[in-house]
């Protein structure tokens, strides 16, 4: 048996990857990784693997694409092995033309494993993927969740997709169809270095090897050790998550008291981990940076994608939609002893009394103008001494949160705040006017 068919079957036992009950979707390509795989997989005692059907996308791209999908054909024809075939045909926009066409072959690959009953699919991503694709994570974004590379295994569809050759090189795979006198096709575009991939896989890498040959064992030791650790901190985060987050009508709102024994950068991470888990985008470095820097202060906003807001109220973190209001004015006139209903909704009733509750003050004299607005910059409160204190400072003493802050409806008596709800009256001694807000009947 040759040595690299030893090495493959002794890595689908040590890992489960298949066993007779499986039933294969291989995606085949006609290049060299692909083709291995395939024959690597037929070599495989029975016990190890179930059945195997083939599937191969021509993309359209290049003039050799129908060659390559013949080639692939003919193989299977020769092992009686069922093969499956789609074109794409896709439009002349190049605008993320790779993005588009691996949509296209993972839909493909999803119909097919639905429509013949298959549970998993398998692909041919080899250690060379793996350096290259942990090194453009790196250069692109720097992302500890992104630099774990390509995982082995993980879920697709109704099954899984299984990625057995991580362990090998594309060298390793090449000499070994050699050594087997298997045809394989040649992707010339490859070779070409208009895309990062394959600056890095034509220029970079090639210096890094001369630097140390083991450059792929050691990052793929470093891939797994990474995959290990980070699904560490994943099972612990979800746990944490069960006590800080708690869902709200339109959002989630995390307790900071909960999250007390984290630092400010695991602080940031948790909150990334629930943004991922609940609105499947992720925060890049900058809004990473800022979260740290809302957890500095009392109050905070920091903006994300998508129309969704993080805000930060003491010990609370509310991920929230972004509120659009466009049917509260920001300032109504109100009448004197007649009801008014505001934004023809509620009803405010501005009323002279003589006898004092709960909802009455004192005022200096009958009012010529009377409204209800929203707050403003620089709002300032008098108290019974004469004195004035900030709206702003009164808000911050009584913790009240900053979304409750931007709903506040303040009571004006010509220009002078009278009435704040739950908040403030207006201070000032017994005088012959007395006045009541009544709010609804």
């Amino acid at each position: 048996m040759d040595q690299t068919e030893t090495k493959f079957i002794q890595q689908v036992k040590n890992n489960n990857f298949f066993n007779s009950q499986d039933c294969l979707l291989v995606a085949v390509s006609g290049g060299s990784d692909s083709m291995a795989l395939l024959n690597l997989l037929l070599c495989l005692p029975h016990s190890l693997r179930g059945t195997i059907e083939v599937a191969t996308v021509d993309f359209a791209l290049r003039p050799q694409s129908s060659a390559e999908v013949s080639l692939v054909r003919q193989f299977c024809q020769q092992h009686q092995i069922p093969f499956h075939t789609t074109q794409w045909r896709h439009d002349d926009d190049l605008e993320a033309m790779e993005v588009k066409a691996r949509h296209f072959r993972y839909d493909f690959f999803a119909h097919i494993m639905q429509q013949r009953h298959l549970n998993k699919l398998v692909t041919a991503h080899q250690s060379d993927d793996q350096v290259e694709t942990i090194l453009m994570k790196l250069i692109r974004s720097g992302n500890i969740w992104e630099s774990k590379g390509i995982l082995p295994q993980r879920s697709f569809t109704q099954g899984e997709l299984i990625r057995p050759l991580l362990i090998f090189s594309k060298v390793e795979l090449t000499n070994y169809l050699k050594r087997q006198n298997i045809k394989f096709a040649v992707d010339e575009s490859n070779f070409q270095n208009i895309t990062m991939r394959n600056r890095l896989r034509n220029q970079v890498l090639p210096l890094l090897r001369h630097e140390n040959p083991q450059l792929n064992q050691h990052l793929a030791v470093f891939a797994a050790q990474n995959q290990t650790l980070q699904q560490i901190v994943l099972n612990y985060f979800q746990q944490l998550a069960t006590m800080a987050v708690q869902a709200k009508s339109n959002g989630w709102q995390i307790d900071l008291v909960t999250l007390k024994q984290l630092q400010p950068p695991e602080v940031a991470l948790f909150v990334q981990f629930v943004v991922h888990q609940k609105l499947s985008f992720d925060l890049n470095n900058r809004q990473l940076q800022q979260v740290q820097f809302l957890l500095q202060r009392s109050q905070a906003h920091l903006d994300l994608k998508a129309g969704w807001t993080i805000d930060k109220s003491y010990q609370k973190l509310i991920i929230q939609p972004v509120k659009i209001n466009n049917s509260a004015p920001d300032l109504i006139n109100l009448p004197l002893d007649k009801p008014v209903f505001a934004n023809g909704q509620q009803k405010i009733t501005i009323k002279q009394v003589t006898k004092k509750n709960s909802r009455t003050f004192y005022f200096d004299k009958i009012p010529q103008n009377i409204i209800l607005r929203r707050r403003q910059a620089g709002d300032n409160l008098r108290l019974l001494n004469g004195q004035h204190q900030k709206l702003k400072k009164r808000l911050i003493d009584l913790k009240i949160p900053q979304i409750q802050r931007n709903q506040l409806k303040i009571l004006v008596f010509d220009d002078q705040i009278v009435w704040i709800p739950g908040i403030y009256r207006y201070q000032c001694k017994p005088t012959p006017y007395l006045f009541e807000v009544i709010i609804g009947d």
